[in-house]
């Protein structure tokens, strides 16, 4: 789980970043109206990412980035500045290591995609430091952190692509994705495409059993739902098992 503060005292541009925040999965978001109530928090809680406005009432943003930063634990967090205005104030960026910053006005479509880059430099982070890659899946109601060895298989029907993980029965739907990106985000040896329409974790897989000369049948280990591979694909699939076979043994 990903912790995100966010300081803002102005109750339309909390609710843009709720509006934002509440669509993304995997994190979660605590919200204070100052600098002084930000600092209780933070000593409470640990967080990952502060989205912090300029302009606070009692001391600023760029006084609350100071404070943070003398906090050993939050010498090198995130920190991305909410601004109306830059003069004069890149150099103050730079000094408390801001990551990034906005300027107002702007929309919640801006926002997100600042918002979404720094939670992926935080999952490089958790990722470097447990060895567990995770990916951001454009869900249709959401946006979801999927651990990639909980992929069990993915398959396009009618342009959506299915998601199907060990996290919930039911797979995780996206109208944004293809299955060419979806293997490129995933981006491991062992998440292959079998057919036209599928990939498939090779970890997941039981058994393959010869239907035909040009079709091969993916039994999983977990699933009683049924895969197919083809003939174009088959090589590469039967590789990817022979050397998982060969780690586990050695």
């Amino acid at each position: 789980m990903i912790k995100i503060m966010v300081v803002e005292d102005s109750e339309k541009d909390a609710l843009l970043y709720k509006n934002v925040l509440n669509k993304i999965q995997g994190v979660e978001v605590y919200y204070a109206l100052s600098g002084e109530e930000a600092l209780g928090i933070a000593q409470r809680e640990h967080f990952d990412i502060f989205v912090l406005d300029i302009e606070l009432p009692g001391i600023s943003g760029l006084q609350l980035a100071g404070k943070l930063r003398a906090m050993p634990e939050y010498v090198l967090t995130l920190i991305m500045f909410i601004t109306g205005y830059t003069q004069n104030q890149l150099e103050a960026f730079k000094r408390f290591h801001c990551y990034d910053y906005i300027i107002k006005p702007f929309n919640s479509r801006e926002f997100r995609k600042k918002i979404v880059t720094l939670i992926k430099n935080v999952n490089v982070e958790k990722q470097t430091k447990q060895r567990i890659k995770v990916i951001l899946y454009p869900d249709i109601n959401s946006e979801v952190l999927i651990p990639v060895d909980q992929i069990t298989y993915a398959e396009v029907v009618h342009r959506r692509c299915f998601l199907h993980t060990d996290l919930q029965e039911e797979p995780f739907e996206s109208n944004t994705i293809i299955l060419k990106e979806l293997i490129a985000e995933v981006d491991e040896p062992y998440f292959l495409q079998c057919n036209k329409s599928y990939a498939v974790n090779v970890n997941k897989i039981k058994t393959i059993e010869r239907v035909n000369y040009r079709l091969w049948k993916i039994v999983l280990r977990d699933s009683e739902n049924q895969l197919f591979v083809s003939s174009k694909f088959y090589d590469a699939i039967d590789e990817q098992i022979r050397v998982g076979v060969v780690d586990e043994k050695g």
